[in-house]
């Protein structure tokens, strides 16, 4: 990964996040009340979430604000320093020191980096929309300068309707995600988590050994194939990694799919069937992208 501004001397290795406690009467086979760390994508914060958590009540959950967003800005981001204070939040808060760990997008990109750093911290990993960037993608995102400019101006641009229209009909407002986005959709934090998204590529996966990883593409937006690929070389690190498609998903389904996300994460976790909706991109069956 590039070189980039290491955490200021004032803000230690806090990032801020939100508790969501385990409800006290359990109402699932887990009632462990282990620890899910939640990693948001790019512009986006905490919020992402809300919708999601409802589902996942008997687990003790940390909503984080990564680096260089929301809550977190004064921390600059680098996946270094995504790492440094990802890393000491599970050290420091999660139960026994150890946690899943659920990303989306840019906090799948992280989620991936910390299971190949630390893998002793991850009990288990979910990410999604997190394969390496080919094609079209991967220049765009080549030129970050270019990138964070468009997604800066596109942000002022887009209306409140336009900003809720993208995640498909009937999706309701989540208060303050709106304006959160706005603020983090700059071009200096833009340009940052652009810059080290572009030195990602195939090879790293390979490196990631013992952790248990489910990798999920939306099929509506995300690269299938790409995903599958991620899939076949995580399982080279442990058999029990997969990769699934779920077809009527966008990238950013915590927000269009909330209950389906929820599901999958659980399934995942407590070691059960994935549902029906996830389809598995490593079985014989399997077919590629579509």
């Amino acid at each position: 990964m590039s070189s980039k501004p290491s955490i200021p001397e004032q803000t230690k290795l806090e990032i801020a996040f939100t508790h969501v406690p385990p409800s006290k009467e359990p109402i699932h086979k887990d009632s462990s009340h282990s620890t899910i760390i939640f990693l948001h994508g790019g512009e986006s914060c905490h919020l992402e979430f809300s919708r999601v958590t409802p589902f996942l009540a008997n687990y003790d959950i940390l909503l984080v604000d990564l680096p260089g967003h929301s809550r977190s800005k004064e921390i600059p981001f680098s996946m270094k320093n995504a790492i440094i204070t990802v890393s000491h939040l599970i050290k420091t808060k999660a139960r026994a020191g150890k946690a899943h760990v659920v990303g989306l997008s840019l906090g799948g990109f992280i989620g991936l980096e910390l299971a190949k750093q630390c893998p002793e911290l991850l009990l288990s990993l979910w990410c999604t929309g997190c394969a390496p960037f080919s094609g079209y993608r991967k220049w765009f995102v080549s030129h970050p300068r270019l990138l964070s400019g468009i997604v800066t101006m596109a942000g002022k641009i887009a209306t409140e309707r336009i900003f809720w229209a993208s995640f498909g009909a009937g999706v309701q407002p989540i208060p303050g995600l709106r304006e959160e986005v706005q603020q983090n959709q700059n071009l200096s934090t833009m340009r940052d988590v652009f810059t080290e998204l572009s030195l990602v590529n195939m090879d790293q996966f390979s490196e990631i050994r013992g952790v248990r990883i489910a990798i999920i593409a939306g099929g509506k937006q995300d690269n299938v194939q790409d995903t599958k690929e991620v899939g076949r070389l995580l399982r080279g690190g442990n058999p029990e990694c997969d990769a699934f498609v779920v077809r009527d998903a966008i990238h950013w389904w915590s927000i269009q799919l909330p209950e389906v996300f929820a599901m999958g994460v659980r399934a995942w976790i407590e070691g059960g069937d994935m549902p029906s909706v996830y389809e598995s991109l490593l079985s014989s069956a399997s077919s590629g992208e579509s």
